[in-house]
């Protein structure tokens, strides 16, 4: 499965629910992984996501056999591909034994056109060390879930492919089962990458921050105990110009009272929650050129916005623009932080989002 959405839309809300979810069934071996937190995702290379899960299923396995020679085997061979190795060989010899060191090999393609790349040779051989490392548990009925988080926040889309075609794929004839946060813009893709790799793409947009529309976003902040510290009022300032981003209500809720904790003020007032959203307004504003500028022109004015244009995309990643899905359809709209602070400047841009949107 893959999940879609941006930066801060709830991704890894999710997947840390479904964790929490299928710990309730005895059968049920659940792993989180994030790979933001064990390596530079934009250096990985095909097989490591293989290896990071039979790591962590050894963990598991290490509980039911710690004595299985095979296994510790296949871990020390995992830990040696993940973290390289030094050979020592002679300068100026080959091996004699070598019968085939003068055979060339030559490969004629076939007719057909496999539906998947070949896995390479390396991943091959992680996908049989992990295996055997997950054979107990698949020989056990366990059900096995992955759950992989970080490879959303990849700098290029392209790098994800490389890991479906070789990591994920090397894991669809097994039992264990990979649920996995998808950067953003494989959403927009015309060739239907997801749906060919995936047996299911969930898709989250972000969600409605009109208050008079859904009181979804002003629950989340009650249920952290905003009432305690601000009115309705501001609560809904909040989820308004969060733009329907979880992580940005976040942010401003704690701005807010942050901006109040400063003026020794018990409550957060509406000063607190305009200085909060400024401030990220600011943040989005760095960056911005004449070309991004310009779209954000034509969408405010137009509500154009094309995800086919790379400076589009870029705002789209950036979290400037936001994608909302309504009515079976995608649309897009600046983000209100950021329109607030550009309301203010010299470019004059309407405060007003498209009604659209909603």
């Amino acid at each position: 499965m893959a999940l879609v959405g941006g930066i801060g839309s709830g991704k890894t809300t999710e997947l840390r629910l479904t964790l929490k979810r299928l710990k309730r069934h005895a059968d049920a071996v659940s792993i989180y992984v994030d790979l933001a937190e064990l390596t530079d995702l934009n250096e990985l290379n095909a097989g490591a996501i293989l290896i990071a899960i039979g790591m962590q299923l050894h963990r598991r396995i290490q509980k039911i056999d710690k004595q299985n020679p095979a296994i510790k085997a296949a871990y020390e061979k995992l830990q040696e591909l993940a973290q390289g190795k030094t050979n020592w060989v002679r300068y100026d010899g080959y091996d004699d034994s070598d019968d085939d060191l003068d055979l060339v090999a030559i490969h004629t393609p076939g007719l057909l056109k496999p539906r998947f790349p070949a896995k390479e040779r390396n991943v091959m051989e992680v996908q049989t060390l992990v295996f055997q490392i997950a054979m107990p548990l698949l020989e056990s009925e366990a059900q096995i879930t992955v759950l992989i988080d970080g490879l959303d926040r990849l700098i290029r889309p392209e790098r994800f492919r490389k890991f479906a075609e070789q990591d994920l794929h090397a894991l669809r004839d097994t039992k264990i089962s990979i649920i996995v946060a998808t950067p953003l813009l494989l959403w927009f893709d015309k060739s239907r990458f997801l749906q060919d790799y995936f047996d299911d793409v969930k898709h989250i947009p972000a969600t409605i921050a009109d208050p008079e529309k859904s009181d979804f976003l002003s629950q989340v902040l009650l249920r952290r105990g905003a009432a305690d510290l601000m009115e309705e009022h501001e609560i809904s300032e909040i989820a308004r110009f969060s733009g329907g981003v979880l992580r940005d209500l976040i942010t401003l809720a704690r701005t807010s009272a942050e901006a109040a904790y400063r003026e020794d003020k018990d409550r957060i007032g509406p000063a607190h929650v305009q200085s909060a959203i400024r401030q990220l307004g600011r943040r989005y504003l760095v960056g911005l050129g004449r070309a991004e500028l310009g779209l954000i022109r034509l969408l405010t004015n137009n509500s154009k916005f094309s995800t086919e244009n790379p400076v589009a995309r870029e705002l789209l990643i950036n979290r400037q623009v936001l994608e909302y899905f309504n009515n079976h359809r995608d649309s897009f709209a600046v983000h209100p932080a950021l329109v607030e602070v550009l309301a203010e400047s010299e470019w004059s841009i309407s405060r007003r989002l498209p009604p659209s949107v909603w």
